[in-house]
């Protein structure tokens, strides 16, 4: 299973999931230090792993920033792993799950990559 992401405060056609894919569950907001969402492999995989028993095959991951880094030492260039003793900054996180046809999942991998400035190595969604 995918894990894709969108600014929670962004516009509907920019976090929205394309045509063919219909929600499962939605999570409630739940705050998340950049520490936990960059500094493991899969931040997610116990929620992927629900989703997937529920009929799911995508994730998605709506983010907002809620609190920016206060480390001067840890600047926002450098991973958060790279600034031992720090959280990094901190999210707002609701989490989508959505069960999405063949055709969708393909318009979803044609997406590019977004970079890995928090929060995790996941792929947009919304508009290309």
């Amino acid at each position: 299973m995918k894990v894709y992401r969108a600014q929670l405060d962004a516009q509907p056609e920019q976090r929205s999931m394309p045509a063919g894919c219909q929600i499962v569950a939605t999570k409630p907001p739940l705050t998340m230090p950049e520490l936990d969402l960059d500094g493991q492999k899969d931040p997610f995989r116990a929620e992927r792993n629900e989703a997937g028993a529920a009929g799911a095959n995508a994730l998605l991951v709506l983010w907002q920033r809620v609190v920016g880094r206060r480390n001067a030492e840890c600047v926002n260039s450098s991973p958060i792993t790279d600034c031992p003793g720090s959280f990094g900054a901190w999210f707002t996180v609701v989490l989508e799950t959505y069960a999405c046809t063949p055709d969708a999942l393909s318009t979803l991998a044609e997406r590019k990559p977004v970079p890995l400035t928090s929060p995790g190595p996941v792929f947009k969604v919304g508009s290309p």
